[in-house]
């Protein structure tokens, strides 16, 4: 059915500050729409547990040595491979550095829409539009990605409040994926 991947960011199990930013921006997103978060490097730590506390439905943990340290080929060919897998209706993410280097090869390899830079969004699930600065920030667009689904987007750092996430009555189940991955691609 229907859900909202959000594209959690750690590096050696600390977690990105963004990444609870893009989850407030999800459920403001879902409209009663599952949200599952994936979790993925060569080790994650606590940080799927942290997740956890979220109101998500589950939080997924892909673990493999070939994603530490992060290249756009491991991160591109693991993603591509879960995203496939779960088929979400949209793939949220922090638009952070990371994001940005990986996301549009993501996105292009999957032949999807991505929207960038993300500050609010209007409407929920499907009839979602995206508001996004154009032209140094001069301009703010809003925004219908096109074709079928999964559509990318990155939440723009700062757009959402990571304290507006809200928190689950009991976390969430955390579920291990194993992603095949061919190191000699990378």
């Amino acid at each position: 059915g229907s859900v909202i991947l959000v594209v959690a960011e750690q590096c050696e199990g600390r977690l990105n500050r963004a990444t609870w930013e893009t989850i407030a921006g999800a459920q403001a997103l879902a409209g009663g729409m599952p949200i599952k978060i994936v979790v993925i490097g060569g080790t994650t730590g606590d940080v799927p547990s942290d997740l956890a506390s979220a109101d998500v439905a589950e939080v997924l943990v892909a673990e493999h040595e070939s994603l530490e340290p992060y290249t756009p080929d491991g991160f591109t060919m693991a993603l591509q491979t879960i995203v496939e897998q779960l088929s979400p209706d949209f793939v949220v993410l922090p638009h952070t550095y990371q994001t940005r280097d990986f996301a549009p090869s993501l996105a292009a390899r999957m032949r999807k829409s991505l929207v960038t830079d993300v500050t609010g969004v209007s409407g929920v699930g499907s009839s979602a539009t995206f508001s996004r600065p154009m032209f140094q920030g001069k301009l703010s667009a809003a925004v219908m990605p096109q074709g079928t689904a999964p559509h990318f987007v990155s939440f723009q750092i700062g757009a959402y409040r990571a304290d507006a996430v809200q928190k689950g009555s009991a976390p969430a189940a955390v579920t291990k994926l194993t992603v095949a991955l061919d190191a000699a691609k990378i």
